[in-house]
């Protein structure tokens, strides 16, 4: 899949003057730009990949803003014949977590995880790009470039303190090391020297 087909994707479901529509813009560029900074460290990673995954990850927020937006969006891109790309939508709302604790949390319903597990489409690891952009989804908010901490510390301040917020930051923050290993630097630093290149 080509940037310009995940563009066409979300234009597809999504008003041009929405906020999360700018968002999975600037996710999109910041996931490009970590993984153009780790290729050219010598790794092998998908740049194109990276930034369609960073257009598609909250295709789900065209039928609501809660928890289901990450299988929202994973149907919406598999509808579309785009299944692989669509896990990103669901594993970036997951972050670490099973189907079945998934279900306990309200992301989704006991019958979308049997199909699920059935597919076996959610199985495997994360690949290399699936991961920057689950990182460059945490730097990214509604204001631009911020830290994991403060990504988090807001979601706090809006939604309650509930304690999955405490586990997806420490989970996020675990990729964040993952990826500076590679990058041979913290990734909010690399954004914040690039942030023009983002807007």
């Amino acid at each position: 899949m080509h940037r310009e087909e995940a563009l066409a994707l979300l234009d597809r479901h999504c008003p041009a003057d929405s906020s999360w529509r700018a968002h999975c813009l600037q996710v999109s560029n910041a996931g490009y730009l970590l993984a153009e900074r780790i290729s050219q460290r010598g790794h092998a990673v998908d740049v194109e990949q990276a930034a369609v995954l960073g257009l598609l990850h909250d295709l789900g927020r065209s039928r609501g803003h809660d928890l289901r937006h990450g299988v929202e969006g994973y149907l919406l891109a598999r509808a579309a014949g785009h299944e692989e790309e669509g896990r990103i939508c669901l594993i970036h709302i997951l972050k670490g977590r099973t189907l079945a604790q998934g279900v306990k949390l309200g992301m989704l319903i006991p019958e979308e995880r049997l199909q699920l597990e059935e597919s076996g489409s959610l199985s495997g690891d994360l690949s290399l790009e699936e991961k920057i952009v689950i990182v460059a989804d945490a730097l990214m908010s509604d204001t631009g470039l911020v830290s994991i901490e403060e990504k988090y510390a807001n979601s706090r301040r809006r939604y309650g303190a509930l304690p999955h917020h405490y586990q997806d930051e420490a989970w996020v923050k675990a990729l964040a090391g993952e990826i500076a290993q590679l990058l041979g630097e913290d990734p909010h630093q690399v954004l914040q020297e690039t942030k023009n290149d983002m807007l």
